[in-house]
């Protein structure tokens, strides 16, 4: 049948074949021409060639870029096009066919942001043909030095022409992702017997302190690892632990499970402890420990007291050092940062909380001395240090506001005026990168002039950013703009808060760009979420609302307030929870203050938050809230006072979400 089948099919193409030209134009339908598509305005074209680009659409981004030749910005589309040729697969274009062209374009552009772009997309071009000697002279010329992988291809330049490369250790242990360059550098690492397998095993612990399963697989196959065996350890580590006899794989199955169950991670510990050093039981216990402290367990504290001795990371000791700060163990909190590199060692938080300690082992001078490292910095901790030794918070005095000639330099920025134009595009990241790039070796003066010619222009999250960044003249009216007060002020006193603390908040949301939306879809000046808009607008009775009047000034402002009201009432009054509340959801600080055994002051709350993202966000809001405060009302301000104290409570669901 099959057979006849196949004839019968074959005999009617045949048919078809054979028929006069009339009669097959009969047959045929007429061919639809589809309509070209209509010419677009020069800056639609550009954004459609950046959108091209993105999706790396070679086509597509040639068809928009002809488009868009005219454009003031139109530099950037031969750095795109020359980014996507480099990019091509190896198949599709000789290596270095692009090398002339993209040589042309850095001597046409020397000294601009988009050729050190493109220097570094050749470099890591470059690094793959081992292109030793041309990337030499590129390296030496990059200026923004922001990438991984290039400098892990520097390294491997210098060992495979057989020069010291003091770097390349330290290259692959710090490291986030391994890329073919990074992976390339630890292999030729393990060739030249620079990185042994103890070397292999302590890059394996630092990739199990950070749940990296990507860098966890990549250093299992070079400590030839079974791979299923690896892939259960990962995913089933309960299930490995019941078969596994290996070190590595034991190491990797019992560090994944402290994630998931730190009690029944410490039970499988000591069934398999026979297979680990004592070092790799100290490790073990210590990512329990953080993974306790993590879920605000009252057993983190005992489980790192177990764990000093261990060959842990910052990554560790700073979620040890939480757990014995929770519970106000000095002695421990001691112990543990001593543990910590110098680097961590003097960041503000553990500088401070140090010198906490001291005070209460009786070594006033010292703490007072550790005080006053920090006491002077616009941050978090530099103003708790401060009104430790007396002071409470006030904006220094202000420098001399800026010349018309310095504000007329600032204007004839040719980077600033590209960063508006991307700005005005919608292409907000693309602006950032163009203004910051221009920030590069600026004095004070400089800096506190573009800040206020950038706020002249409306772009207040580079005013705010740019005036940040002095170093000894300083203006706090360009740090902590309050724009739109007049409208501020009615919606935050019609929900009864402070305009300090609302300001604080968008200061931290948004930086004041009215039409921000977030990755996850929060938008406006206050960062609302639609659920939660509509929410809003439900308790509010507006029956009419849309999604898209978030972006309505007035609008989100009075939401933003009233749901902020919403969450403070829900929590008590405590502007610290309710700005945990605003960022992680209301249900989160509940449950992490339900887990306390008694009150704790608001300063230790805020360092023992588990989520970094609110643990940080918190800080600023409150930081950037008592400045305000102190800048409305001429009054230095008391960042204890905000924070207050967090008391143990049940953790009761409310109808907010």
């Amino acid at each position: 049948m099959t057979y006849r089948i196949a004839i019968a099919a074959i005999v009617g193409l045949i048919g078809l074949s054979v028929l006069s030209p009339a009669e097959a134009s009969k047959r045929r339908p007429e061919p639809t021409r589809a309509a070209a598509p209509a010419p677009l305005g020069v800056d639609e074209a550009f954004v459609a060639a950046h959108q091209a680009f993105t999706k790396n659409d070679l086509p597509r981004f040639e068809a928009m870029a002809a488009q868009a030749r005219s454009h003031p910005l139109a530099t950037y589309l031969d750095y795109w096009r020359l980014r996507l040729q480099l990019q091509r697969p190896a198949g599709e274009a000789l290596p270095g066919a692009a090398d002339a062209d993209v040589r042309r374009f850095l001597a046409r552009h020397e000294g601009t942001l988009v050729a050190d772009l493109l220097s570094r997309d050749w470099m890591l071009d470059l690094g793959k043909r081992a292109e030793w000697g041309v990337f030499d002279g590129e390296y030496a010329r990059w200026i923004l030095r922001d990438d991984d992988e290039v400098h892990c291809y520097a390294a491997l330049g210098e060992i495979e022409r057989g020069r010291p490369a003091p770097q390349a250790r330290e290259a692959v242990f710090s490291v986030h992702s391994f890329g073919p360059g990074c992976t390339a550098l630890l292999d030729a690492q393990v060739r030249t017997r620079a990185i042994g397998r103890d070397d292999l095993v302590a890059r394996l612990f630092s990739a199990l302190e950070t749940n990296s399963a990507d860098t966890v697989r990549l250093l299992g196959e070079r400590l030839q690892l079974d791979p299923k065996a690896l892939d259960l350890a990962l995913s089933r580590p309960s299930k490995a632990l019941e078969t596994t006899r290996t070190r590595e794989l034991a190491l990797i199955a019992l560090s994944r499970l402290a994630r998931r169950d730190p009690s029944e991670a410490i039970e499988r510990l000591g069934a398999n402890a026979h297979a680990l050093r004592d070092s790799d039981v100290a490790f073990v216990r210590s990512q329990v420990a953080a993974s306790a402290m993590r879920r605000l367990d009252a057993r983190a504290l005992e489980w790192a007291r177990d764990a000093l001795d261990a060959p842990a990371t910052d990554e560790t000791w700073r979620w040890l050092a939480r757990a014995a700060l929770r519970e106000q163990d000095w002695t421990t909190l001691r112990r543990v940062v001593a543990r910590m590199s110098e680097a961590a060692r003097s960041d503000p938080a553990w500088v401070y909380w140090s010198a906490r300690a001291a005070r209460q082992a009786g070594d006033a001078v010292q703490a007072d001395e550790m005080l006053r490292t920090i006491a002077g910095q616009f941050s978090f901790y530099g103003q708790l240090a401060a009104e430790d030794l007396g002071s409470l918070t006030a904006p220094p005095p202000s420098a001399l506001a800026a010349t018309p000639e310095e504000l007329a330099q600032a204007a004839r920025n040719d980077g600033f005026e590209r960063a508006l134009r991307f700005y005005a595009l919608g292409l907000r990241f693309e602006g950032n990168r163009e203004w910051n790039f221009q920030l590069r070796g600026m004095s004070d003066r400089q800096l506190l002039a573009a800040a206020r010619w950038a706020c002249t222009q409306q772009v207040l999250d580079r005013c705010v950013n740019t005036a940040e960044r002095t170093r000894d003249e300083h203006d706090f009216a360009l740090r902590f703009v309050s724009p739109f007060l007049d409208r501020m002020k009615p919606a935050a006193a019609s929900a009864d808060l402070d305009p300090a603390w609302v300001y604080g908040l968008i200061r931290q949301e948004s930086r004041f760009v009215m039409d921000a939306k977030s990755w996850a879809g929060a938008q406006g000046l206050m960062q609302i979420m639609p659920s939660t808009g509509r929410w809003i607008a439900k308790k509010l009775g507006e029956r009419n609302f849309r999604v898209e009047q978030l972006h309505d000034l007035d609008t989100n402002l009075r939401f933003g307030t009233f749901y902020l009201r919403a969450v403070l009432d829900d929590l008590e009054g405590s502007p610290l929870l309710a700005s945990a509340a605003y960022n992680a959801g209301p249900g989160r600080p509940r449950n992490w203050r339900s887990t306390l055994a008694a009150p704790i002051e608001g300063a230790i709350f805020a360092e023992i938050i588990p989520f970094n993202e609110t643990r940080d966000y918190v800080k600023k809001v409150l930081t950037n809230a008592t400045y305000y405060a102190a800048l409305f009302t001429g009054r230095p301000q008391s960042l204890k006072a905000r924070l207050g104290n967090v008391g143990p409570s049940s953790s009761m669901p409310a109808d907010i979400p």
